[in-house]
């Protein structure tokens, strides 16, 4: 498991936070992004408080809290800001379009309110 309060480089963290995610482990990764956030520069800290604000939705939907879909919501509009010159070969555009397709998800009547397991978001483009 990943020492979550180490300090990584940008890029090294969006790699770590991918492996995270693919093996399950949202809260860690969530983790990591916020301690990222706080190291992060300036101009960049709406993009670490926006991806950690997805991760934390992820989380609340796999725990079926009513409150996933703000946070999505809010995580897809601070990463928006950067949709033209994403920075970390991030794909900010697949990232805010995952967003809303599980928050439509969430709001579609005919559907389940929780997605029995969640899609795993790309952070980057292969």
């Amino acid at each position: 498991m990943t020492d979550v309060g180490a300090r990584f480089a940008p890029g090294a963290a969006v790699t770590e936070t991918q492996r995270l995610l693919d093996h399950g482990a949202t809260e860690e990764a969530a983790v990591l992004l916020a301690a990222t956030t706080t190291a992060a520069p300036d101009t960049e800290l709406e993009l670490w408080q926006g991806l950690t604000l997805l991760v934390e939705g992820l989380t609340q939907v796999s725990r079926r809290d009513p409150g996933a879909a703000v946070s999505l919501r809010r995580g897809a509009e601070l990463l928006g800001a950067f949709d033209s010159a994403p920075p970390h070969a991030l794909d900010v555009t697949g990232l805010v379009g995952w967003a809303e397709h599980l928050i439509d998800e969430l709001g579609d009547p005919a559907a389940p309110a929780f997605p029995a397991q969640p899609p795993v978001p790309r952070l980057r483009l292969p």
